[in-house]
């Protein structure tokens, strides 16, 4: 298989030197990553591919915002999400190879704040177990102390409530993708450089790489310009994304998520992760021994049908700010990235010593899986497969997926909670302070629900079956409406209330199955 794929590879290549080939190619490429944009609505995107060393794409396709007619090119800034992750890894193994951390020492050496719900899982929780997703944590615990954005919280008050997040799987046995322990791993860089993460990151990864249009923290005012506005789709219509976010103090969830940088820079980070750590023929970013810590499989994940069905894949692992898997009999090393209205892309060969960026401002996974696979798959051996079709949504004859759109706007016709007993304030231990409260939007004795702590989250109240109030969001982009049910005590007066997503489609990040409020007396 790896034999008739390379060749296949190879009669690519080989093709490239003839030139109506190439531009044929070129062509075909440019047509159906147009017309995956325009399928899914993306208003723009960036796409680069590097191999051998040498880039031999850069481009730009469609606009930074909705409505205006600046173009995307390889210069414009995105949001690269969770694919900062790497960088995060990277940092740490740097501090690995200068002795200042070892990837088996305990974080609470380093961070003696550092408590999860298990004392002894606490004490034995060490480096790698911060990087590759087996803490026991259930899917996404704790994200909605990051998003949606802004929130107040600070790094030290996440560290903080780790304590009080409760397990859902087992220690180093079960996979489930979290963010906040990044956050900790970030706060591992001050602990023992006195430097903050987005500095040493900027310092020593992005100056030595000549990455100049790529942010760990702010963007600079020199190139603000540059910056690529976040889309998505919101009450069937495609919108420019707001995110207020405070300039004057770092993103708490930037060790997770928040670099943001060009085409061009990601290439030569993509650049640098292919050589292994090498710069050029004096200067290492990383050592040779800490890239194969970082390509390693630490935690094996589920393998899916669909990738069976779709790469001919075997099996399927998270390394260190990397998933790893095999696809058409080549190892692939590679992470994607879903902010609010930017989502991202990069996946490597190192066999084929190929690398692929894709970068768009409009929040479609769908979209990103058929860019990227557009431009990867031919590489692979396959040249044929229509990718805008096999990553179109097929139409479902599935009620329950339907059911969240039909409650919704059944909640609507219904009246409004004219329950007293509701109003109140609510304290979860980690998330803070909810208040029901009489709507100020309404002329009418509706109620609303607001987080202290969380400024997006404040929506209108309304009664659904058994005394359950459905939550909707005034911010209709969150995609997040969740479901209030009420805790009574012996003499059914309301003492509590948990809150569970509404949809099971609603992004794991909006994990309100993990809060447990306790009414104020």
């Amino acid at each position: 298989m790896r034999l008739v794929a390379t060749v296949l590879v190879l009669t690519g290549l080989a093709m490239s030197n003839n030139t109506n080939a190439e531009v044929s190619s070129s062509q075909s490429t440019d047509e159906n990553v147009h017309k995956i944009m325009e399928k899914f609505q993306i208003p723009g995107a960036a796409i680069g591919i590097i191999q051998n060393g040498k880039v031999i794409q850069a481009q730009g396709y469609g606009v930074k915002t909705l409505g205006q007619k600046e173009p995307v090119d390889a210069d414009s800034i995105f949001k690269i999400a969770s694919n900062t992750k790497a960088f995060t890894a990277a940092a740490l193994a740097i501090l690995v190879d200068e002795g200042k951390l070892s990837w088996d020492g305990k974080i609470q050496s380093y961070l003696p704040d550092f408590k999860l719900h298990d004392p002894w899982v606490s004490e034995h929780f060490n480096i790698i177990d911060l990087l590759t997703h087996r803490s026991g944590l259930g899917l996404g615990a704790g994200d909605l102390m990051l998003w949606p954005e802004p929130s107040s919280f600070t790094r030290q008050e996440v560290l903080h409530n780790l304590r009080y997040l409760k397990p859902t799987g087992e220690f180093r046995a079960d996979y489930a993708y979290d963010n906040l322990l990044y956050i900790v791993a970030g706060e591992l860089i001050p602990a023992v450089t006195g430097n903050s993460w987005e500095n040493f990151v900027e310092q020593r990864i992005m100056q030595p790489l000549g990455m100049q249009r790529c942010f760990a923290g702010n963007v600079s005012e020199q190139y603000k310009g540059d910056v690529a506005t976040p889309h998505g789709i919101v009450a069937g219509k495609l919108q420019t994304i707001v995110r207020k976010l405070d300039q004057d103090k770092p993103s708490v969830s930037a060790p997770a998520g928040g670099i943001q940088c060009s085409l061009n820079d990601m290439l030569a980070w993509v650049k640098v992760q292919l050589a292994q750590g090498k710069i050029d023929d004096k200067q290492t970013l990383f050592s040779a021994a800490q890239h194969k810590q970082m390509w390693q499989a630490h935690t094996i994940m589920p393998l899916s049908a669909t990738s069976k069905r779709r790469d001919n894949s075997h099996f399927s692992a998270y390394g260190l700010g990397w998933r790893i898997n095999d696809m058409d009999g080549y190892l692939q090393v590679h992470h994607t990235g879903s902010l609010a209205g930017m989502y991202s892309f990069v996946s490597l060969f190192p066999e084929l010593e190929l690398g692929i960026v894709v970068l768009t401002n409009q929040q479609s996974s769908a979209a990103r899986s058929a860019l990227m696979y557009t431009v990867m798959k031919p590489y692979l051996g396959d040249t044929q497969t229509d990718w805008l079709a096999e990553f179109s949504p097929k139409p479902s004859t599935n009620s329950v997926k339907q059911g969240s759109v039909q409650a919704t706007n059944k909640a609507l016709t219904l009246r409004n909670p004219a329950s007293q007993d509701y109003i109140g304030a609510y304290d979860d231990p980690w998330l803070g302070r909810f208040i029901i409260e009489t709507s100020t939007k309404t002329k009418d004795t509706s109620l609303q629900i607001r987080s202290l702590r969380v400024e997006k989250f404040v929506g209108n109240l309304y009664e659904l079956d058994q005394g359950k109030l459905l939550v909707r969001w005034h911010d209709r982009s969150l995609e997040a409406d969740a479901i209030i049910s009420f805790k009574r005590d012996t003499a059914g007066i309301i003492n509590g209330m948990t809150i569970a997503p509404e949809s099971s489609d609603i992004d794991f990040s909006y994990d309100f199955q993990d809060l447990d409020f306790s009414k104020v007396k």
